[in-house]
């Protein structure tokens, strides 16, 4: 029987090198590497080449790049020539193996030249994402270079639990550099440490010496890659290890098996042998038929172990315990374990195998007795499962439509366990008409194995006759042999209320994009790298793309209006509190207009924005400065009142003294006959001489002009009067009339223009409604517009006529209207859309201020509720027209 499984199994050994023999047969391969003959890892890496390509009889030839010292464009160039120089007299090689990363790159740049349709087998690449993109590539496989960095770290911390600090040992190679990336990326896994780095791409030799001298206790050092420093001097391996350990007091760990029983203390390390074992087991499966872009692109992780120096370990005093679990322990020292270590593990091998025999009659004999009840207790136990559980589970016997549902299935709808018949049509009859098409196309798909499991969602009725949404999976566990499905099982689950909570967010969600596209003000999202997440409707018209089309872009491309204010946001999310600068001055289109800006600071979790308001507030701005100029001009008026009463007193005495001139000049007075006897004159003669000298017409004259200052002083006192109740009852005629009056007595000195120069024209309605109003106010507006129209028409040159004013007041049992109109020059249309605007004007520097008009319509419209129009015919008319409600609710 022995020599028979002898002969048997070296005949099968025979077979399977004879299938590789005969498939590796006269095949040759050529191995690029990175790096020289000398460096370390380079023998490990040939020999779990060669432990598959001898056997198998396949020739291997070695071509060293050297870029671990001389990584420059023209060592690459001359590389390459002297390679294409050789190739050119050498048989064409059946697969390339390139090792490490310098060698992948140099393929992908030289293949389509140097080596066109040959498949490539990479091997020691670190940059894993440089490898992962080469799987499925025509002509690419190979095995990545993955350093245990994680648990590498991990067991500096098992080894040294006071270790606060880790230094990085790394130069500017790709390979170093990819491992420091990995390095920083596990700062947040082992935040008891400070990740540093000691790089010769910043220092030479001799500053790395001076630096590993100084480094402080409780640190480690994890060396990377140390070949050539910042001068570009190289060094081997054993010559940068040699520096390093010499200058160092502390623990250095490794990455890599090489140098482990030089003074490394260890780590988890990669085994070079196994990386060259993986790729030429590659190289076979090509070699064998296999296409290398078939062959998935691997990672030889599993083959890392720590390795841990025995001496190192005493050095600084590292009990075992603290070691990670199935550590391999170098330069142990000798014991009877190593003397006869064969004849105790025979030994042990020996009493284990009889233990184990003893045991295993012991335990067959008690697991026979307990398989029935596990197999009872299994079968109760699955039965309250099912009862148990919300899910609803099925079994679907697809060739006879059988199916099994589980009580909770039948809970979830309202049935009793023995309502619903254990068939299909049980669950197509429930079906909502509205979603039988796609549940069953689901469940068909899978049938006909187009896919292998499936998810679906539809409505089913329960016994309530109430609609539940149901989330449905199943999987194929049975096939035939054209891979139609036999039986399917999966779960129904009621996904009612997580449908309803989904529609109450959407509905939530499209409520607040509503209400804040609703706003009149402009609105911006930002994250805390100045990204858009948020645009409302206000916002998009004005930045002129979509909400949805903003997203995730920089408010530079979006909004560059808020550039000026990034720095402002930083602060609000550094201090957590809203920020607001309102009335900001900008220019739009010409024109001056003012923002309110508010940043408001957004924190929900670890995620960190601002919202940005901005409200256009220059109508309110310019309502605030029209308040202001009214409140100058009620000072003003009151001025006015205070000049008239003043005015007042000096024409009393005028006319009083006026009057007694006559009276004692001219009068039939006994006191004036006394006089002149007395001083022998005749009164005649003197009446005489007063006519001849016309002194009669002065005092006229001076009693005429009095009277029209008295009126003039009644007519200020009653615009600038403020009674304690403002308002009243106003005939609107009468007060146009007294405007009039006041306009009448104005008179421009710089153009010799005389109000009273101009026609006036009225048009008055009989019988019109008083109107509840400020009179004084309604005053000052009609002189505003007269004001204004005079000044109008003066700079007109009249062929035919002269300057005139019509007005018309007019009006029913709501509104009373006044018309004021002028033959002037007109209004041009666009003036006319700005000609209330505060500060707007078209007069001359020193001619006017623009508020009158704009205090006009404040008045009316806001303070009595009014309107306030214009029309216009240029070069011929303008015309204002006011209606006042005459409802004294309206104030």
């Amino acid at each position: 029987m022995k020599k028979t499984f002898i002969v048997t199994l070296v005949l099968l050994c025979s077979l399977v090198s004879l299938g590789f023999g005969a498939a590796a047969a006269d095949h040759r391969a050529l191995l690029i590497s990175s790096y020289h003959p000398g460096f370390p890892t380079f023998f490990d890496q040939i020999d779990g080449i060669k432990s598959v390509f001898d056997p198998a009889g396949v020739h291997l030839d070695v071509e060293f790049m050297d870029s671990k010292r001389f990584l420059t464009e023209q060592n690459l160039a001359v590389f390459k020539e002297s390679l294409k120089l050789k190739l050119s007299g050498l048989a064409k090689y059946d697969v390339i193996i390139t090792s490490d990363d310098n060698a992948l790159d140099f393929m992908l740049k030289n293949r389509d030249e140097l080596f066109s349709d040959i498949p490539v087998v990479f091997c020691g690449v670190n940059n894993q994402e440089k490898a992962r993109s080469l799987e499925g590539k025509e002509g690419y496989t190979g095995v990545t270079e993955a350093v245990s960095m994680q648990e590498t770290i991990s067991s500096i911390r098992g080894l040294f639990p006071k270790a606060v600090r880790v230094y990085a040992i790394v130069d500017s190679t790709p390979t170093g550099q990819g491992d420091l990336d990995r390095f920083f990326q596990y700062t947040k896994d082992f935040p008891q440490l400070e990740f540093k780095q000691l790089s010769l791409e910043d220092m030479s030799w001799g500053e790395l010496q001076e630096s590993l001298k100084g480094l402080p206790d409780r640190s480690s050092v994890l060396l990377i890659a140390a070949y050539r420093d910042k001068e570009g001097v190289s060094k081997s391996f054993d010559e940068g290890l040699e520096l390093i350990l010499q200058s160092c007091d502390n623990p250095v760990f490794h990455l890599y098996e090489h140098g482990m029983g030089d003074g490394i203390i260890g780590g988890k390390l990669i085994s070079h042998f196994e990386q060259g074992a993986v790729a030429a087991k590659m190289v076979m499966e090509i070699l064998n038929g296999k296409l290398s872009q078939d062959i998935p692109v691997m990672d030889a992780t599993a083959a890392n172990r720590f390795i841990f120096d025995r001496n190192v370990l005493l050095k600084f005093k590292v009990r075992d315990a603290s070691l990670p679990a199935g550590s391999q322990i170098i330069n142990e020292s000798s014991s009877v374990w190593r003397g006869h270590k064969i004849e105790i593990v025979t030994g042990g091998i020996a009493i284990t195998a009889l233990l184990v025999f003893l045991i295993t009659l012991l335990f067959a004999y008690f697991k026979l007795r307990r398989t029935e009840e596990l197999v009872r207790e299994s079968e109760e136990r699955f039965s309250l499962a099912m009862a148990a559980n919300k899910d609803g589970i099925w079994d679907w016997n697809i060739t006879t439509n059988e199916v099994y549902y589980s009580p909770g299935y039948k809970a979830m709808l309202g049935y009793k366990e023995t309502e619903l018949p254990y068939h299909v049509d049980s669950w197509t009859d429930l079906i909502h008409k509205d979603d039988q098409e796609h549940a069953y196309s689901k469940n068909k798909e899978c049938i006909e194995n187009k896919i292998k499991n499936f998810e679906v969602e539809f409505r089913m009725q329960a016994k309530d006759g109430s609609w539940k949404w149901i989330l449905g999976r199943g999987d194929a566990v049975e096939r035939d042999e054209n891979g139609q499905a036999l039986r399917m099982i999966g779960t129904h689950t009621d996904i009612t209320e997580l449908k309803s909570s989904l529609e109450e967010n959407r509905y939530l969600r499209d409520q607040l994009k509503t209400i804040v596209d609703s706003m009149p003000f402009v609105v911006v999202g930002l994250d805390e790298f100045g990204l858009v997440t948020r645009l409302n409707k206000a916002a998009s018209e004005i930045a002129g793309i979509r909400g949805d089309q903003a997203i995730g872009r920089h408010v530079e491309d979006v909004f560059p209006r808020l550039l000026p204010y990034m720095d402002r946001v930083s602060k609000v999310l550094r201090s957590r509190k809203v920020w607001k600068n309102p009335r900001i001055a900008r220019e739009e289109n010409g024109d001056i207009v003012y923002d309110d800006i508010r940043i408001y600071p957004i924190l929900t979790g670890e995620h960190q924005g601002v919202v940005i308001q901005i409200e256009d507030v220059t109508e309110r701005v310019r309502l605030e400065d029209l308040l202001v100029q009214n409140e100058k001009m009620l000072s003003v008026g009151g001025l006015a009142a205070g000049m008239a009463h003043e005015i007042n007193n000096p024409l009393g005495a005028i006319a009083q003294g006026a009057q007694n001139v006559r009276r004692r000049i001219l009068g039939d007075l006994k006191g004036n006959v006394e006089a002149a006897d007395k001083r022998n004159l005749r009164l005649e003669d003197l009446h005489g001489y007063l006519e001849d000298r016309e002194v009669p017409r002065i005092l006229d004259g001076i009693a005429t002009a009095v009277g029209r200052a008295g009126t003039i002083v009644s007519n200020m006192l009653s615009f600038s009067r403020k009674n304690e109740d403002n308002f009243q009852q106003y005939d609107l005629a009468l007060l146009l009339d007294k405007t009039v009056d006041l306009a009448r007595n104005e008179y421009d000195y710089s153009t010799k223009y005389d109000f009273k120069k101009i026609e006036i024209n009225r048009e008055y309605s009989a019988d019109l409604p008083k109107v509840f109003c400020e009179g004084s106010e309604i005053q000052q507006v009609f002189l505003n517009l007269l004001k204004n129209g005079s000044h109008a028409m003066k700079s007109k040159v009249y062929e035919d006529g002269g300057p005139k004013f019509c007005l018309r007041v007019y009006g029913d049992s709501e509104y009373v209207a006044v018309e004021i109109e002028d033959n002037g020059n007109g209004v041009d249309k666009a003036i006319r859309k700005r000609i209330f605007e505060p500060f707007y004007t078209t007069k001359k520097v020193g001619e006017g201020t623009g508020l009158g008009l704009a205090i006009s319509y404040f008045i009316i419209t806001d303070l009595h509720k009014g309107r306030m129009e214009v029309y216009s015919s240029e070069g011929e008319w303008t015309k204002f027209i006011i209606f006042l409600p005459t409802d004294r609710t309206a104030k």
